[in-house]
C-alpha cells in the first residue's frame, strides 16, 4: 500500500500504481458498505461467487505484523470494485459504484499525455505549418503570374480591346487558334454565370433588330465587358492553379 498513490478520497480511497492501474482496498470497501458479514468470509464469498481471478481482478498482499499473524489484504481493480459494490444491491452500494465511475472519468480527463502523444502532436503541428507555407507560396506564385499577365497585356484602350488581347494571349499559351480560344471563353463565361451567351446574343440581336452581332460586340453593348474580363483572367491563370495543385 505504501507504493500506491491516492488519486481520490471523497467516499473511500482509490489508489493508483505506477503502471496506471487503479485499485481499491477490499477491507476499506467492506467497511464503507456497512456489511454485517465478517470481512474474510465476505471477500472470499465474493471471489468464489463471481469468479474473480487473482492477478487479473484483484491482488493480495500481507499486512505488516504487529506481533500476531499478518492478515491477507485484498486490492481490487477498479472494475472489480464497481462490480462488488453493485452486487450489494442496496443504496450504499449503488452510490459507491457511481463514485468509482466518476473517479474513472475524472482520471481519464486529467491523464497526462505520454511522450509519444506529445511527439505526435508536435509532428502534426509541423505538418500543418508546412502546409500553410506551401499554400502561401502557391498564392504568391499565382499572384505573381497574374501580375505578369497584366504587365504583358496592353492596359491602354477600352475593355473590348483588353478582352481581345487576353483571349489572344490565352490562345498563344495553349497553342490553339484564336476562334477556338473564343469558344473556350464562351464555355467558361457560361459556367461562371450559369447562362448561355449564344442565347443571350440571339435575344439581344432580335430585340434590337440587328442583322448580326459578335460576342465582343454583345458584351460591350450589354455592359458585360467587366464580367468578361474577369472570366478571361481566370482562364489565363487556370493553368498555374492546376500546376500548383499538383505540387501539394
Amino acid at each position: 500500500m505504501n507504493q500506491l498513490k491516492t488519486i481520490a478520497d471523497e467516499v473511500l480511497p482509490v489508489y493508483e500504481k505506477d503502471t496506471g492501474e487503479k485499485l481499491v482496498s477490499a477491507r476499506e470497501l467492506h467497511q464503507q458498505l456497512f456489511s454485517k458479514q465478517e470481512f474474510v468470509n465476505w471477500i472470499k464469498r465474493r471471489i468464489d461467487n463471481y469468479g474473480f481471478i487473482e492477478g487479473e481482478d484483484f491482488l493480495t498482499t500481507l499486512s505488516k505484523s504487529t506481533g500476531g499473524r499478518p492478515s491477507t489484504e485484498y486490492l481490487l481493480l477498479l472494475d472489480t470494485a464497481k462490480e462488488v459494490a453493485m452486487v450489494e444491491n442496496n443504496e450504499q452500494g449503488r452510490a459507491i459504484r457511481k463514485y468509482f465511475i466518476q473517479v474513472e472519468k475524472q482520471s481519464k480527463v486529467e491523464q497526462p499525455k505520454t511522450q509519444l502523444e506529445i511527439l505526435q502532436g508536435t509532428i502534426n503541428q509541423m505538418v500543418m505549418q508546412e502546409k500553410d507555407i506551401k499554400q502561401i507560396k502557391q498564392e504568391n506564385e499565382a499572384l505573381k503570374h497574374r501580375m505578369d499577365n497584366y504587365d504583358k497585356i496592353d492596359q491602354l484602350g477600352d475593355l473590348q480591346q483588353r478582352l481581345n488581347n487576353m483571349i489572344r494571349k490565352y490562345a498563344a499559351q495553349n497553342g490553339i487558334a484564336f476562334p477556338e480560344a473564343w469558344r473556350h471563353f464562351r464555355r467558361s463565361f457560361n459556367n461562371s454565370y450559369r447562362t448561355n451567351i449564344k442565347t443571350l446574343m440571339k435575344n439581344f440581336q432580335t430585340k434590337h433588330g440587328l442583322k448580326s452581332i459578335t460576342a465582343p460586340q454583345y458584351l460591350s453593348m450589354s455592359g458585360r465587358l467587366e464580367d468578361a474580363v474577369r472570366v478571361a483572367d481566370k482562364m489565363l491563370n487556370q493553368q498555374t492553379f492546376l500546376t500548383n495543385k499538383e505540387l501539394i
